[in-house]
């Protein structure tokens, strides 16, 4: 069974790729065909049930997701003896405490990370002339959102890009980390069922949110804003997965 279709260095590239293949169709087809496009199909439309499910309810789905495979790692890790049989002197102490730091300090991390860019973003589309279109005043895009009213005018950084680039890159790191553990401990062909069912439907939302973000690559956003939202979208992995991992007094204090 391959676990992991990609490992993270791959799919972190998948993301620009999509992006400069998306504005290049877009240029091509021009503004006028691709409005009609987004007027006659329902999959264009921002309302479609696919959007409104893992974009705007995406945070918590990836909640979900995210327990899910740390759950999964707990369990493989605490049960290695019930998986397959090892040599007593092998077996390595409980690591349940140091995990549940691990993954409550990461959920932090990500949740405090995107407020500030978030708050970076619509602050951007504050100050260069933006506001809610029904005139509330509020200096949030979701709150305007949720409103039942758009966000007018302004430069108006891609938070589809920011928002699902970020979230993808830490379950496919958490992917890659397992495959690696599994791989290491031989224990690939002892993943049961319900092991497979939590990593296929991660991998399946990570597609979703793919398809997502090529709808968004071609009829969304201008160039600039669509490039910086994607830039940004790597913020959280870097911190989470390269800084903090590569200064061992940060490591050791937060996970």
């Amino acid at each position: 069974m391959r676990l992991v279709p990609l490992d993270w260095k791959k799919a972190a590239t998948v993301y620009p790729i999509e992006l400069v293949v998306g504005c290049t169709i877009a240029l091509l087809m021009g503004n006028e065909r691709l409005e009609w496009q987004k007027r006659e199909h329902y999959f264009l439309n921002p309302k479609n049930f696919l959007n409104e499910l893992f974009a705007y309810h995406g945070n918590q789905i990836w909640t979900i997701l995210f327990c899910g495979l740390a759950g999964l790692q707990w369990y493989l890790k605490t049960h290695i003896p019930d998986v397959i049989p090892r040599d007593v002197r092998t077996i390595v102490h409980n690591p349940t405490t140091s995990l549940i730091k691990q993954y409550i300090v990461k959920l932090i991390l990500k949740n405090i990370l995107l407020a500030v860019l978030f708050f970076f973003i619509d602050g951007i589309f504050i100050l260069t002339g933006g506001s809610c279109s029904d005139h509330s005043g509020t200096y949030s895009a979701e709150k305007c959102r949720q409103n039942g009213a758009q966000w007018e005018g302004g430069f108006d950084i891609s938070g589809h890009f920011c928002f699902l680039v970020n979230i993808s890159m830490i379950l496919w790191f958490e992917l890659q980390h397992l495959k690696s553990w599994l791989i290491e401990e031989d224990m690939i062909k002892g993943v049961n069922v319900w092991c497979k069912a939590i990593i296929g439907t991660t991998i399946f939302t990570l597609a979703t949110w793919n398809f997502i973000l090529v709808i968004t690559s071609i009829y969304y956003h201008k160039i600039l804003e669509k490039v910086l939202g994607c830039a940004m979208g790597y913020v959280c992995p870097l911190i989470m997965y390269w800084l903090i991992p590569a200064h061992d007094n940060v490591r050791k204090i937060l996970y």
